[in-house]
């Protein structure tokens, strides 16, 4: 009689191969599972935390410099993406006349403008200025975004206004008509503690014609409030060349005097004639543009200088805005708060065997994962939304160093989870009195 080898597998007979690897892959499972049993969640206690003697808030030094804020070309997500609200107001006399029309050409105008300000935020452009440098071209991490009135879904946050009284500036003025004339903003201004209120003024007609007065191009950026002066007379009166071709004003040109004025209500100052602040923007002539005025030759292109192209921005005037962005009292009310929305996506995550140091406020938009074999030290202030949580892996290291861990929302968000084993926890040091506020799981 002849014996044939078998095993029962799902009482179906198997052959001796197919068997042994079933075999291996259920006793695979099976480790998986039982380590699965050996790991350990839940959320960090005081227990958990190693602390120093130092029993009050020592601030850190860098949490106030710009140079804490300059993206990190290695890791971009720890530079969020941010909306910048603004809204748009056109000033008319009362007839409706003297500047863009209360209709589809002139709307269409206004917001191809902000189309082509954010266009030029996303072309950032090596600097000109000085000859032969080597300023690092880095990634413009905001836009302008039209902001209405909440729960209005016609409103498309442009305004038209009629008023003789309001609708012009005079550039020889001393106080009121002004550009620093601030009445616009005072009667029309619309949301002041969220958006940017941008006035589109013109020239008084009676400027325009006469020959000793030139109505040119201008602006000002008041921190809250900005104007832009000039623009629909340039427009609707193209210049013709000498050669005939007809030069006409666009919104791509507009964009370029908005993203000037916008960028003192976000912080920026002057370069050409000012000390800034910032040692990558040179002081210069102040030329226009190549031979204009004659002789010119060292021509800046940067968005806050006097010239023609406004079209660069460097690693000091990026960290600038970022830094004001973290901050309250500065320009953080009149961004869209995603740091208050969990977004999965927006995971932060320190990757095993490297390690990471925030020398400046943080908004982390999803969870925060150090994994095993990292570390992260944290100083200042970083936030998490309502929902997203730390996550620290059996091997990781958290310091907080003279900082704050928290949820600058309303709602809470839920806390530093640990993971361990039977071998492994994670650290977490608190030194210089640093703090975990605003979280459902507070350690107590």
């Amino acid at each position: 009689m002849k014996l044939s080898w078998h095993v029962l597998l799902n009482n179906r007979k198997v052959k001796p191969t197919l068997a042994a690897a079933c075999l291996v892959l259920l006793l695979v499972t099976s480790g998986h599972a039982a380590f699965a049993q050996k790991t350990e969640k839940r959320f960090a206690t005081a227990a958990d935390i190693q602390r120093d003697s130092v029993n009050r808030f020592i601030k850190y030094k860098t949490c106030g410099t710009w140079a804490a804020y300059v993206p990190d070309t290695l890791h971009p997500e720890f530079t969020p993406f941010r909306q910048v609200r603004i809204n748009i107001h056109v000033m008319l006399d009362s007839k409706g006349q003297n500047n863009f029309p209360d209709n589809s050409i002139g709307r269409q105008w206004i917001k191809d403008m902000i189309t082509n300000a954010n266009a030029r935020l996303d072309k950032n452009t090596k600097m000109n200025l000085p000859k032969g440098n080597t300023t690092p071209v880095l990634r413009i991490p905001f836009h302008y975004v039209l902001t209405g009135r909440p729960g209005d879904p016609r409103d498309d946050g442009i305004y038209f206004h009629r008023d003789d009284s309001l609708f012009f500036m005079n550039k020889k003025a001393k106080n009121l008509t002004s550009v620093y004339d601030n009445r616009q903003y005072q009667v029309y201004g619309i949301q002041k503690d969220t958006v940017i209120n941008v006035f589109l003024m013109e020239h008084h007609p009676d400027s325009v014609r006469s020959k000793t007065y030139r109505p040119s191009n201008d602006g000002i950026g008041m921190g809250p409030w900005a104007k832009i002066v000039g623009c629909y007379n340039i427009w609707k009166t193209p210049t013709v060349m000498k050669n005939g071709d007809t030069l006409r004003y666009s919104p791509w040109d507009a964009a370029a005097l908005f993203n000037h004025e916008l960028g003192h209500c976000l912080g920026l100052q002057h370069t050409w004639n000012t000390d800034d602040g910032c040692d990558d923007t040179p002081k210069n002539p102040g030329c226009w543009n190549v031979n204009e005025p004659p002789g010119c030759t060292d021509v800046s292109n940067n968005v806050m200088d006097y010239n023609a192209w406004k079209i660069s921005y460097t690693p000091c005037q990026i960290g600038k805005i970022n830094k004001n962005f973290y901050d309250d009292k500065v320009t953080r009310k009149y961004l869209v708060p995603e740091w208050c929305t969990f977004n999965e996506s927006k995971t932060v995550t320190i990757e095993s065997g490297t390690s990471a140091e925030w020398n400046g406020s943080m908004d982390v938009l999803g969870n925060l994962v150090v994994s095993n074999n990292a570390v992260l030290t944290i100083h200042c202030t970083t936030s998490l939304p309502p929902g997203g949580k730390v996550i620290l892996y059996p091997k990781s290291t958290l310091i907080l160093d003279g900082a704050i861990l928290t949820s600058r929302c309303a709602s809470p968000f839920e806390g530093i989870e640990i993971i361990s084993n039977k071998k492994s926890s994670p650290k977490i040091y608190f030194k210089n009195g640093s703090v975990l506020q605003n979280a459902v799981h507070m350690m107590e």
